[in-house]
């Protein structure tokens, strides 16, 4: 019931951001696969938390004795907001790099190339992933923090972080960010890596723009956006298909 009342929450405040000030003002509301993405919403829910849940406690069971208490205590004991800071850094080095890898080796690319098939953008569009990419994502990022012993508290205010930031990375909203595209992902920032430009897709990775600038990945044109989105790779358009792809030939 929370997963319906959360779309209906999502639907409700970016449906009227996105209508009242549209990037594209030609996109449909129900664009071509939005249902799709619906299903993506609600099934990729359930999958990919079930995912992360077994398969962190299969680690946890082989790692934990390699667990440093100390580390950890000296980690929760910081202010939270340095806490929050240092696990938000963490996790976005580890998504950039991963990220990137997920475009440059073809296995990982079967599977992230569901998230780039979708040639029109909007709030909806950040659930179209394969729940495997975003488990292994998930484990990756939650490993690292939970080893390093930082507190449920910063857990969860990343966790509520990292799920809006997508859905508002990939709005179809046209508000400009001069300044906040060089701090955190927006819209302006995120849209360019879904263009259909070889010359700029494989740009601006991360969450945390400023990594994208140390590592010569960071693409903002000033007063311009993409022209089109998606890829010319031949992605089905249903939901169990599109399942199905990575493992296909």
């Amino acid at each position: 019931m929370k997963f319906v009342v959360g779309f209906l929450l999502l639907w409700l405040v970016f449906g009227i951001l996105e209508w009242l000030f549209p990037l594209n003002t030609k996109q449909k509301h129900f664009r071509n696969g939005w249902l799709t993405d619906v299903v993506h919403f609600f099934s990729n829910h359930i999958l990919i938390n079930a995912g992360t849940y077994l398969f962190f406690w299969f680690l946890y069971l082989v790692f934990h004795g390699f667990v440093s208490r100390s580390l950890q205590l000296a980690v929760r004991s910081q202010p939270a907001f340095l806490q929050f800071s240092e696990a938000f850094l963490i996790a976005q080095l580890v998504f950039y790099f991963f990220h990137r890898l997920s475009h440059q080796l073809p296995f990982l690319w079967r599977f992230h190339a569901i998230h780039h098939s979708s040639a029109e953008l909007d709030w909806l569009a950040s659930a179209r992933v394969h729940p495997m990419e975003m488990i292994i994502v998930n484990l990756a990022i939650a490993f690292p923090l939970f080893w390093l012993g930082f507190t449920r508290e910063t857990f969860g205010a990343y966790l509520l972080f990292g799920a809006i930031l997508p859905i508002f990375n990939h709005s179809n909203i046209g508000f400009r960010f001069p300044v906040l595209n060089k701090i955190i992902s927006t819209p302006e920032f995120h849209h360019w890596h879904h263009s259909n430009d070889a010359e700029v897709s494989d740009k601006n990775f991360s969450g945390f723009p400023i990594i994208d600038l140390l590592f010569g990945t960071y693409y903002v044109p000033d007063h311009e956006m993409p022209k089109i989105y998606g890829i010319d790779e031949y992605i089905p358009n249903s939901y169990w298909q599109q399942m199905l792809y990575p493992f296909r030939r």
